[in-house]
C-alpha cells in the first residue's frame, strides 16, 4: 500500500471548500513506513516520528524523518545504541526500549528499558547519541513528561504517580482498581488522562485526575464503547483528546479499533475519526494540531509447529490466521480461534470443512475437545462482563453455559471419561481464586479441597493428578486425588505459562517466557527441577488476548503463533472546528 491516500468521512461537496468542519474529521490518510517490522509506541515531533519496533528478540527505537514535511518521502534510521553509565547498577546497553515522550526542545526522548529484574526503568536519552540519564530510581509500565518538561507522571501497577523531572519528590496521584498505563498531561499541565485496565472484566477505561490529585473521574459517561477506550493523546491546542476504541462491524465477526475525538469544552459524545477496515492505535497528535500519527494494523497470526528434521517452524495449516489451536483426541479435527475476529471455528486437521461455532460480540479463547470429539468447551470474554465457560456441539449449535455462578471461569479440562469438567474460578483478586469440578451426571459443582488461591488447573490424562499455579505465576502445585492432598511441586525462575501434561501423566511441560531465552521446560512428577526441552529462539510470536499461546500438535510437536501482522505508521490529516 505504498503511498496510500484516502479521504475518510465525507463525500465531495459536503461542505464549502476551505470552511471549518462542524466537528473534528480526518481527511487524507497516508502510509509512511513500509518496512514490515512490528511496532508499538509512537511519539510525534514536527517533521519526524519515533516508533518502537521489534528487531528479532529486542525492541529498538526507529526515527522516521520526512523530506520537506512530505510523509511519502520519508527515511528511517535506528537510534544509536545507548551504553549504560558506569555509575549505574545496570551494565551494558539499554535494551528493549520503548519510546514514551519527546522533550520540548526535541533533543531528548523519554524511554523505558527492561532491567535484568524484569522491571522497566525510565531514562532520558539524547536523540543524537551520547550518555543516557536514569530518571531517579523510578520503574513502571508507562510514563510521560509535562509540556514544559518539569514533571513526570508514571503508572506502576494500579497506582498513578507524579514526580519532578529528576525522578524525585514522588507522590501518589490516584490508586485505581486495575493496572494504570498511557498517562498524558494536558498541554497546560493541569490535568492528566490515563487508561485503567480491569483484567477480570477484560475492559479498559479512560480516566482523568487533576495535577493536585483532585477530581479523579472516569470519562465517556454512558458511551457504549467506553469499556474498550484506551491510550489517548491531546491536540497541541488542548481543545481535543484523541483516543482509540474498538467496535464490531455490523453483521460480521470483525472487530475494528478506531480513532475518536472528544472535545474538552463540553460533554458531547466522541466523534468517529476512522471507520475501518484498518485498525488504528497508538495515536500521537502533531504539534501543529493539523496531523495525527498512528499505527495501522492488519492482524495475521500463523500457527506454526517446530519441525525437528528441518530445524524450523512450519505452518500447521497453511493460509490459516488463528490462535489457540487444539487437536481432537483422534487428531482428525481442530478447533481454533480466528484472527482477527476472535471467534471459535472447527475444521478438519488440514483446514477443510471449516465451520464457525460462535458469533456475536466478545472473544472466544482456549477451546478444549471432549474425549469423544463431540463437544468443545471454551471461554467467552465479553467487554464489561465476567469470563464464562461454554460448551458447544462440534457440529454446531447453541452454546450452553457451564455454570450460572458469579465470577470468571477459565481453563476448562475434561476428565478422561468425559463425565466431569474441571476449571478455574476467579473472583476479582488472588483471594477469590479456586478450582472447581462439574459433574455432568449430578450437575453439581464442587471445589477441589485446598485449591483456594490457585489457578490454571491441568488434569493429568490418567486422572490421578491436578497441577495448578500459585498467584506468583512461578510456583507449580500438585494435587494427588489418591492421597487427597496438595504439595509444592516446582518453582521456575521465570514464569510458568500454558502448562501441558505429557500423555503418560509422568511429567508436565510449560512455556517459560522470562528465564533468559524463551524455552519449553519439563518437570517430572516426584522431582522439583524443570529441565529445558527446547528453545523457542527468535520466533516473532503473536500476542493474543491471553498472552503468548503455546500447545502441542497431534504428532507431539510444539506449536506457537507467529505474528505476521502488518504494522505501519500512518499520517492522518486532522481538521478541527
Amino acid at each position: 500500500m505504498a503511498g496510500l491516500a484516502a479521504v475518510a468521512g465525507l463525500y465531495p461537496g459536503s461542505r464549502v471548500r476551505g470552511a471549518a468542519p462542524e466537528s473534528p474529521r480526518v481527511g487524507a490518510i497516508t502510509q509512511v513506513t513500509h518496512d514490515g517490522f512490528g511496532k508499538t509506541d509512537l511519539v510525534a515531533g514536527d517533521s519526524q516520528v519515533y516508533v518502537s519496533e521489534m528487531d528479532a528478540a529486542n525492541r529498538v527505537i526507529a526515527r522516521v524523518d520526512f523530506r520537506d514535511s512530505n510523509p511519502q518521502g520519508s527515511s528511517r534510521a535506528l537510534l544509536p545504541e545507548y551504553s549504560v553509565p558506569k555509575s549505574s547498577e545496570e551494565q551494558g546497553s539499554l535494551t528493549n526500549l520503548r519510546a514514551l515522550g519527546l522533550s520540548a526542545d526535541h533533543t531528548k526522548l523519554l524511554v523505558s528499558s527492561r532491567q535484568a529484574s524484569g522491571e522497566n526503568a525510565f531514562w532520558s536519552v539524547p536523540i543524537a547519541g551520547g550518555t543516557p540519564e536514569r530518571i531517579g530510581d523510578l520503574t513502571g509500565r508507562d510514563a510521560s513528561w509535562s509540556a514544559d518538561g518539569g514533571q513526570l507522571v508514571f503508572g506502576k501497577g494500579p497506582v498513578l504517580y507524579l514526580a519532578n523531572a529528576a525522578g524525585l519528590k514522588v507522590h501518589e496521584l490516584y490508586r485505581a482498581s486495575g493496572s494504570v498505563f498511557a498517562p498524558r498531561f494536558s498541554p497546560d499541565g493541569r490535568a492528566i488522562r490515563f487508561t485503567v485496565r480491569d483484567a477480570e472484566q477484560n475492559t479498559t477505561a479512560l480516566w482523568e485526575v487533576s495535577r493536585d490529585a483532585s477530581n479523579a473521574h472516569a470519562l465517556l459517561g454512558n458511551w457504549p464503547s467506553k469499556s474498550t477506550a484506551c491510550c489517548g493523546s491531546w491536540t497541541a491546542d488542548g481543545r481535543y483528546y484523541i483516543f482509540q476504541a474498538s467496535q464490531s462491524v455490523p453483521n460480521t465477526t470483525t472487530v475494528v479499533t478506531k480513532l475518536w475525538a472528544i472535545s474538552n469544552a463540553n460533554d458531547s459524545e466522541p466523534v468517529e475519526l476512522t471507520s475501518g477496515p484498518m485498525s488504528f492505535g497508538n495515536v500521537s497528535a502533531g504539534r501543529d494540531s493539523k496531523n495525527l500519527w498512528a499505527i495501522g494494523v492488519q492482524p495475521w497470526a500463523e500457527v506454526v509447529k517446530y519441525d525437528q528434521a528441518r530445524n524450523e517452524f512450519v505452518p500447521v495449516v497453511p493460509g490459516l490466521s488463528a490462535s489457540d489451536l487444539e487437536f481432537s483426541a483422534d487428531g482428525k479435527w481442530i478447533a481454533y480461534i480466528s484472527i482477527p475476529g476472535g471467534k471459535l471455528f472447527r475444521a478438519r486437521a488440514d483446514g477443510s470443512e471449516k465451520l464457525q461455532l460462535t458469533s456475536g460480540s466478545g472473544l472466544a479463547a482456549l477451546p478444549r475437545w471432549s474425549p469423544d470429539g463431540k463437544t468443545i468447551a471454551y471461554v467467552s470474554m465479553k467487554p464489561g462482563e465476567s469470563w464464562k465457560l461454554f460448551l458447544i456441539p462440534a457440529k454446531g449449535g447453541t452454546p450452553q453455559a457451564v455454570s450460572a455462578e458469579g465470577g470468571s471461569q477459565i481453563d476448562a479440562n475434561w476428565s478422561a471419561d468425559g463425565k466431569r469438567l474441571i476449571f478455574g474460578d476467579y473472583n476479582h483478586d488472588a483471594s477469590g481464586l479456586s478450582i472447581r469440578i462439574l459433574d455432568f451426571k449430578t450437575h453439581q459443582t464442587t471445589t477441589v479441597p485446598g485449591s483456594e488461591g490457585l489457578f490454571s488447573p491441568r488434569w493429568s490424562p490418567n486422572g490421578r493428578y491436578l497441577a495448578a499455579l500459585a498467584p506468583d505465576n512461578t510456583t507449580l502445585m500438585l494435587y494427588d486425588f489418591k492421597e487427597q492432598k496438595w504439595s509444592k511441586w516446582a518453582t521456575s525462575a521465570g514464569a510458568v505459562n500454558y502448562p501441558l501434561w505429557a500423555k503418560d501423566s509422568e511429567s508436565l511441560y510449560f512455556d517459560d517466557l522470562v528465564d533468559g531465552a524463551e524455552t519449553i521446560r519439563q518437570v517430572k512428577v516426584g522431582r522439583m527441577e524443570a529441565e529445558k526441552v527446547m528453545e523457542v529462539g527468535s520466533l516473532d510470536r503473536y500476542m493474543g488476548a491471553l498472552g503468548l499461546w503455546s500447545g502441542r500438535a497431534a504428532d507431539g510437536s510444539w506449536m506457537f503463533v507467529r505474528d505476521k501482522s502488518t504494522q505501519e505508521v500512518y499520517q492522518l490529516s486532522l481538521e478541527l472546528p
